[in-house]
Formats: C-alpha cells, structure tokens, sequence
C-alpha cells in the first residue's frame, strides 16, 4: 500500500503550523469520504454536515465554506484519480494564544487521501466501553475534531480483543459503536438511538433512515435504547462511511443469530451497498 497523498490548503504537503487551532483546541471539523475513481461518494450529505459544523462553530458563511471546500477537495482527488478513504478536515487556522478564536482567522483545509484494503464483513464480536459519551446538546450529531471519548473507547477495543465497542452516555443509554452507528431490528422494527445529546449523526445512517430501510418494508423509529432491548434484539448492526454496514454477530455474552433477521441484515447490507454505488459526485 504507497504513501497517502496529503494536502494543506490545496498545497501538496504534510506540514501544518504549530499555531494551529485544530492541533490546539480541536477547533475544527472533519469527514470521512469513500472515494472511487477520483469522485467522492454521497458528497452532499458530507456538504451539508460539514456546513452545519461550521455554523455551530461560528464560522464565515459556513454554505460558501463548505462549497469551497469540497470542490477543492474534488479537484485534487480528480487529479490523482483516487479510490479508497480520504480525511477532508478543516480547521479554523492559525491564531493567537487562548481560547477566543481570532475574527481575522482563515480556515485551513487539509486532505489525505489514503488506499484501504478489502474490507471483512464477518459479524463483529463486540464488548461494552466503559467510556461514556459526554452529553453537549449543542454539539451532539456533528462531526467535530475533539474525539476523545472514542479515542479511549478503541483502546478499550484493542486491549479487549474485540472488534468493536458499544458506547452509552452518563445514563446508560446506548449510543453508538466506537466507530459509527448503531441499528437493532426486533419483530420487523429498526430502531437506531437518539442523538440529541451527544454522539455523531453518519451520512450512512442518514441514508439507512430515508431510503434503505423504507424501501425495505421496514418501520423505521428513533429513540433511546437501554442495553436490555439492545441485548433482547433479533440483530444488531453498524454503520459508517468505511465498511458501509456491518452486522454485529454479539455482543459481550449475547448471540444474535435469529436466522431471519440475519438475512435481513445481509438484504439491508447488499441494498445500501447498491445504492452507494449511485452515489459517486454528488
């Protein structure tokens, strides 16, 4: 696998100030873009959740940012012809020292493109994070750059030996994996969680929720999800931009192996995998 094609600001390079404020604030916001053949998959739901990101934030005319931004990025994607995962992240850019960011501040945009290998999509052995998700209302769905709680929660992963981890908030409600979002199906309900208060709104959920699962007869609900119903699910699965979806064979002592909705799961797998591919450029 050769080196990831980086840039900042357009430039091919893999410096970046030490003043920084995404390096020293986390001042900034990031996506994670599936790339085929030069063109970016489901760009308009990375554009519009980058901009609502920057609105959060504060910064000029979050639209005309965002459109920017990613139309530079699709240039330079175009002209190395790549495929694979790019990490489009902006930051608010350099500035002074302390918290209050500087109005005269530019935002700086830097692109790595990287190739990845085939993906496994076995079912993922999962445990419990004992990291919780911090509840922050303000900026719960977005894509900000301070990942902190899932940084610990793969850790947890690593050190377990599992594939991946559930994550909860302070009140034991179930929020996502360490690594995207969550999906239970019982009696022919999908059920994702909440995140009003914390946790992070993936493209492929948002795809899931208006077009696959409708498509697929399923009736689709969004609420709070507590480990019990979690546990008493006839299946499991995981999204985010990387694997698509991904189903989740158990979790800590729990098998899910209801023959039925695990081709369910493979049914809803093949129809996002499909649409996906329609997705390319826009």
């Amino acid at each position: 696998m050769g080196r990831p094609h980086t840039w900042v600001d357009g430039a091919v390079t893999d410096m970046v100030p030490a003043d920084d404020r995404g390096l020293n604030y986390a001042d900034g916001a990031f996506e994670t873009l599936a790339c085929e053949g030069g063109a970016i998959q489901c760009m308009s739901l990375h554009h519009r959740r980058l901009a609502a990101a920057f609105e959060m934030l504060s910064f000029c005319d979050p639209v005309a940012l965002a459109t920017d931004t990613f139309e530079q990025a699709q240039e330079l994607l175009s002209e190395v012809n790549h495929t694979g995962i790019a990490r489009l992240t902006v930051t608010r850019g350099s500035g002074p020292r302390g918290y209050a960011p500087s109005v005269a501040a530019k935002p700086r945009s830097i692109l790595v493109a990287h190739e990845v290998s085939a993906q496994k999509l076995t079912p993922l052995r999962c445990g419990i994070a004992r990291t919780r998700w911090a509840t922050q209302p303000q900026l719960a769905g977005l894509k900000l750059l301070a990942r902190t709680e899932q940084v610990l929660a793969a850790g947890e992963v690593s050190a377990s030996g599992w594939h991946d981890a559930i994550m909860l908030d302070a009140n034991d409600r179930v929020i996502s994996g360490s690594r995207g979002n969550i999906f239970l199906i019982k009696d022919g309900l999908a059920v994702t969680p909440c995140l009003d208060r914390c946790g992070i709104a993936g493209t492929r959920r948002q795809i899931l929720l208006e077009h696959i699962l409708p498509a697929s007869g399923f009736e689709t609900v969004i609420r709070e999800i507590d480990l019990e119903e979690l546990f008493q699910a006839d299946a499991v699965f995981m999204t985010n931009t990387v694997v698509g979806l991904r189903p989740v064979g158990s979790i800590a002592d729990t098998s899910f192996a209801n023959a039925s909705a695990v081709q369910a799961v493979e049914d809803l797998q093949r129809a996002l995998a499909e649409h996906l591919t329609q997705c390319f450029g826009r």
